[in-house]
């Protein structure tokens, strides 16, 4: 591919100074790559050095790639001119400078200056060691904070705390109450001052003053009730138009429509909401009359939608009229105690939270920025001393993203500038998609507005430049961008115009031409069950299938895309992406057909960190740690890989005690498995007591090799990390101030109900078709896209609480009557709604926009509907280029909004047949064509067949080869490999293979065994009395010779029974003490004891047949291993009872591929040479060299 040249555009981003510049970065127009050419224009020619500079990003990610885009573009100059200094030095500089995040540079500035953060008044402050508190965190904290506001709150009820629990907050519990607050201070945190906005929402509804008309609610709904008219006014005139000239047709239906549209003409010149009620009430409808034998004329039934359409949104703005100017002050009135009463407990909420973090030496993000702000502005708006500092620190700030901005970051950009002189802010509005994180796109809309072009402005005056050319994607994508939005996006549904300026131009002639890249529609008709039709196939599996089977044609045909050097290759699976709204549930479907098409795929499921074997495991062996009588945690744990055991020797144990609790079944078993288990789980429930949460955790990984099991199953590296990602967990919640176990089990089966996962770090994803949300996929592109799931309704559960919050319009409350039972929204809340509704819909138009502008070659639009001939129809009845703003903001799906300028191209003719109606006036452009197809979703009901069955059917088969019957397999013996083996299969005591599994027992099929009862004991068995003394061994203080004495210590710390105590003999361990071993293992060094190790061997050493290039993985546990000046010394003690020389001889030949496999292990693992192998006979008292 060409080396691309900056454009007359972007060369002015480069070198323009001056003043304050906003520069309108449309998607794939190049503007990180303006932003560094900006910074090494500063560099060169102004001598400045790379940390002269703050450059903002919106996540550590970006600023980790900024950075190293800087850091390339350095190393590129320096490689052209070598001997030039001033780059030189900046080789450093690069790692120094402030490349950061907001947080980032909040919590720098807070730790260098937070002996300026103290508060009068205050009897503690942060220090600069405070710690960052993430999500959870955070809200664990403030659950406890809370849970303590509201015990003192409903303590010192007055009237309208009374109101607000006994209406908006009642409930089974608090828990209504609580989200309410919560929610209320979250959605402050982004404004400058939360403090003050709540004092002052606190003012305004003390006390109802003046009418209605006075309200900022009215203003806003007077507003939409204008819109409205006008809308409606025009559609019913647009209708009537079509009638002319048919004088039947004009008489039934254009008369009558003209008629009706003067009444909502007047209602769109309201400015009272008297006036409103009085306009809203003129309106009447005629009875239309159909001129005979015409009523199934699509035009016809065209005009009646219209009509119909009309006459519903009437009705709704009759609706909201007949509440009276002085009705709604009533109920404003009425609900104003309760609203008083939410927001003086949301501050004493608040300042709690506060005080609780300066306890805990603790900041949330939020924090953060504000506490950054006070320090950088003073009470009156005027900059600190700190903050002039800062500001001279910086010869400019450049900030990325800049559409992602709240009014809090933005402020804090103006403090650390010059007077807003040297900001440099660059982002594209159309998208800023993340108005849920609170971000506000007005905040860079109102600069775009204000700003005058950079050609025209004066020296020191603020100025914009536009960058439009887009060098990511091929004309057709872009080209079909700019027809949808052109057609949809407008200031009054859209908050800003999609003009020349706005649109995307191309720029990306590396491509080379081709005629198979046109943006393609594809609708699916969907069926809901019939009388016919009692299974129709669902719409999502429809769908799915279809996307599979486009997919499988792309990959089959070898559909070209364009490498980096501009040659073309056949697409495959990675470069393809379908995007979707919310994937969610959805994502299951879509695998599935996938599969069933051989097809790979790879797509980040949310929410399953709870439900994944290796966390659902360890919940559960906490919760029995905790409390071992609970049925479900236990036989969970029993199952688990951890102990192995089978579903027959569970039904095995509960036979044997039919009845209580199933921990008192495994009591009585006394299998030596169970007792194994209880004796693992009694040390757990003892390390509990006096263990921190973490560290117990830890223990448990530990002594059941936790991390080793499940990181050797399948995507064994993301097990590992969800582990990992519970004990920091845990770290966390103790950090907190909370402590124990069953708190912690408590707060962890909380969050699964919540559905709120720790942070874990994934794996790479797998190679394949990926699946994500548009959300994820906000900065990435991707050859092909497929667009899917258009018909996904717009989220409307910002609506469901019952007090809905504004930052420029306050508080919007339901009224709940107590007297009447009854509960209906304010007018308050409804102007809220209406005005948080248009901001969301604005924000969905943004979210297409993101998604049609990924695709670098081919995009694919799929949307599935059910009755899809009624929709279209209702659809075509208000389609046009462009569409009317109020059409477009009764849009309810993506879908919807690409259908309507659609519908009246050309190409939709398939579209508008199965509606059956027609475009007065179709789309008449020179932009690239559009390729529209029509699907049934009963095409897609049986799987598709694989290509062997097919191949079968039509009776193509391959002749038979008589050699396959006689076929050998090569690898058969490698099959009986196992996969994992320790030191002492290949010889040696058996129970220390359970110690190397670091588990009871190794999942195996055991023999049916008598109860416990029915056995007679006759104390400990050989192989347990050789434990015991191993026992021993392992804590031995090998300078003491009082063993008994030892031993008798050793059993008060409960490390030893007292069954196992008698049973060890002390003369033997007493003569090993005093032999020429114990002598050079006291005088080492370095001695390790009870070493465990894995790792992998090679296979012909367990199998000198097996086949080169095998390995097994093999672990162990060597008893002793010491280091002298020759080398490693490695030791293995032996109960065996042998004692003549001959028979200590044999037996140490048995040992002999132990020993040699616990010294290659070391000589690995320590990377130091074993000189030395030692086999000591505890019985015959003999050390014998290996």
């Amino acid at each position: 591919m060409a080396a691309l040249t900056l454009t007359p555009q972007q060369q002015a981003v480069v070198e323009n100074r001056g003043g304050s510049l906003l520069v309108s970065a449309a998607a794939g127009s190049g503007k990180t790559k303006v932003l560094v050419d900006r910074l090494f224009r500063y560099v060169t020619e102004g001598h400045c050095n790379i940390d002269d500079f703050l450059i903002i990003t919106y996540t550590k990610a970006a600023a980790a790639e900024l950075r190293s885009k800087i850091a390339s573009e350095l190393s590129k100059r320096l490689g052209q001119t070598p001997g030039d200094q001033q780059l030189r030095r900046q080789l450093l500089r690069v790692y120094q400078a402030d490349i950061k995040t907001v947080d980032a540079f909040c919590t720098s500035l807070l730790r260098e200056n937070t002996h300026l953060l103290a508060r009068e008044g205050d009897s503690r402050a942060l220090t600069p060691d405070f710690r960052v508190l993430d999500d959870n965190e955070a809200q664990l904290i403030r659950q406890r904070v809370l849970a303590r506001t509201l015990e003192d709150f409903y303590d010192q009820l007055d009237q309208g705390g009374a109101l607000l629990a006994d209406t908006l907050g009642a409930g089974r519990d608090d828990s209504r109450l609580a989200a309410l607050v919560l929610e209320l201070y979250d959605k402050v945190q982004s404004h400058a001052d939360p403090a003050g906005w709540l004092a002052e929402n606190r003012t305004v509804w003390g006390s109802w003053t003046g009418g209605f008309d006075d309200t900022p609610y009215a203003a806003e709904l007077l507003a939409s009730i204008r819109r409205k008219g006008a809308h409606w006014g025009a559609l019913l005139r647009s209708a009537a138009a079509r009638t002319e000239g048919d004088e039947a047709l004009y008489r039934g239906y254009g008369e009558k429509f003209l008629q009706v549209s003067v009444a909502f003409d007047a209602l769109a010149e309201v400015q009272t909401w008297e006036a409103a009620r009085q306009a809203e009430a003129a309106i009447a409808f005629p009875r239309l009359s159909t001129p005979k034998g015409r009523k199934d004329e699509p035009g016809i039934a065209a005009l009646k939608q219209v009509w119909e359409r009309c006459k519903a949104e009437e009705k709704k703005l009759a609706g909201l009229l007949a509440v009276s100017g002085e009705e709604a002050m009533e109920d404003l009135t009425a609900v104003a105690p309760a609203m008083a009463a939410l927001l003086c407990l949301t501050e004493d909420f608040a300042e709690r939270y506060r005080q609780e973090k300066l306890r805990l030496n603790a900041a949330d993000f939020s924090d953060q920025e504000h506490l950054a702000l006070g320090l950088l502005v003073g009470p009156g708006g005027a900059p600190t001393e700190l903050g002039e500092q800062v500001a001279a620190r910086y010869r400019e700030i450049l900030v990325d993203e800049y559409q992602d901005t709240n009014e809090i970051q933005n402020a804090i950009f103006q403090a650390v500038s010059r007077n807003g002189q040297n900001i440099f802010t660059v982002g594209d509005v159309k998208q800023s998609i993340y108005r849920f994180r609170l971000a506000d796109p007005t905040i860079f809309l109102g600069k775009y507005n204000r700003f005058k072009p950079w050609q025209e402005a004066a020296d020191g005056e603020e100025r914009k430049i536009l960058l439009s050319k887009n060098f990511r994607s091929r004309r057709e994508i872009l080209e079909s961008t700019n027809f949808i939005f052109s057609n949809i996006l407008s200031v009054e549904m859209g908050e800003m115009e999609y003009g020349e300026d706005e649109a995307l131009h191309f720029g990306a002639e590396y491509y080379p031409e081709r005629d198979d890249c046109r943006t393609e529609f594809h609708l699916i008709s969907a069926h809901q069950k019939a009388g016919e039709n009692d299974k129709p196939v669902k719409k999502v599996t429809a769908e799915a299938r279809f996307v599979a089977a486009r997919i499988r044609q792309l990959l089959d045909e070898g559909y070209p895309v364009t490498e980096s050097d501009g040659t073309l290759r056949p697409c495959r699976p990675e470069d393809i992406v379908i995007l979707m709204r919310s994937p969610g549930s959805r994502s299951a479907a879509f695998a599935a057909a996938l599969a069933e098409r051989d097809i790979p795929c790879s797509f980040q499921e949310s929410g399953d960190f709870f439900h994944t074997m290796e966390i659902s495991v360890m919940v559960s062996l906490l919760e029995i740690v905790d409390n071992p009588r609970q049925d479900v945690p236990l036989i969970s744990v029993l199952r688990s890989p951890l102990f192995g055991f089978t579903p027959d020797r569970l039904a095995e144990v509960r036979a044997a005690a039919p009845t209580g609790d199933y921990y008192d079944a495994v009591v009585i078993d006394g299998g030596e498995d169970c007792q194994a288990f209880l004796a693992t789980l009694s040390a757990l429930r003892q390390a509990g007591w006096d263990m921190s949460v973490h560290r117990l955790i830890w223990h448990i990984y530990n002594r059941l090799n936790v991390l080793g099991v499940f990181g050797a199953m399948d995507d064994g590296a993301a097990r590992r990390e969800n582990l990992i990602a519970l004990s920091q967990h845990a770290e966390k919640f103790e950090s907190n101030g909370y402590r124990g176990l069953f708190a912690f089990v408590t707060q962890l089966r909380r969050l699964l109900e919540q559905d709120q996962a720790p942070a874990t770090r994934g794996p790479a994803e797998a190679a394949g078709v990926r699946l994500m949300s548009i959300h994820k996929s906000k900065g990435l592109e991707f050859p092909i896209v497929i667009l899917a799931d258009l018909d996904h309704a717009f989220s409307r559960q910002d609506f469901d609480t019952p007090v809905l919050v504004h930052p420029s319009m306050g508080l919007g409350p339901k009224r709940i009557d107590l007297e009447r039972k009854i509960q209906y929204p304010t007018l308050a809340r409804l102007a809220i709604q209406e005005k948080l509704r248009r901001e969301n819909l604005a924000e969905e138009q943004r979210i297409l926009y993101v998604a049609m502008t990924r695709p670098k070659e081919k995009l694919i639009l799929v949307d599935a509907l059910y009755n899809a001939p009624g929709r279209l129809q209702k659809l075509a009845a208000v389609a046009a280029c462009p569409v009317l703003p109020e059409t477009v903001a009764e849009g309810r799906t993506l879908g919807d909004w690409v259908l309507l300028p659609l519908l009246c191209r050309p190409e939709a003719a398939p579209l508008r047949a199965l509606a059956e109606t027609e475009i007065d006036q179709l789309y008449i452009g020179n932009d690239s064509p559009w390729q529209v197809f029509l699907h049934d979703s009963e095409d897609y009901r049986d799987r598709p067949a694989r290509p062997r069955v097919v191949q079968e059917a039509a009776g193509e088969t391959t002749p038979f080869d008589p050699a396959l019957l006689s076929f050998v397999y090569p690898y058969q013996r490698e099959t009986a490999l196992p996969a994992k083996v320790t030191a002492t299969q290949l010889k040696g005591r058996q129970l220390d293979q359970e110690i190397a599994e670091h588990a009871a027992h190794t999942p195996y099929l055991r023999p049916l065994s008598q109860p416990s009862f029915r056995r007679e004991r006759q104390g400990l068995t050989p192989a347990e009395r050789g434990t015991a003394a191993h026992l021993v061994l392992q804590y031995l203080d090998f300078s003491n010779f009082d063993v008994a004495g030892q031993i008798g210590a050793l059993r008060q710390r409960s490390l030893l029974t007292d069954q196992q105590a008698a049973a060890v003999e002390t003369a033997p361990l007493e003569r090993f003490l005093r032999s020429s071993l114990a002598e050079e293992i006291r005088r080492s060094q370095n001695v390790l004891r009870e070493y465990r190790f894995t790792l992998l061997m090679d296979a012909r050493d367990y199998d000198p047949a097996a086949a080169e290039g095998e390995t097994i993985l093999l672990q162990g546990v060597v008893d002793c291993c010491f280091e002298t000046a020759e080398g490693l010394t490695v030791v293995d003690f032996k109960t065996d009872h042998v004692f003549t020389t001959a028979e200590v001889r044999r037996r140490a030949e048995h040992y002999r591929p132990q020993l040699e496999a616990y010294s290659r292990a070391l000589e690995r693992v320590l990377e130091k040479t074993v000189t030395r192998r030692a086999l000591y006979f505890l019985a015959a008292g003999e050390t014998v060299d290996i």
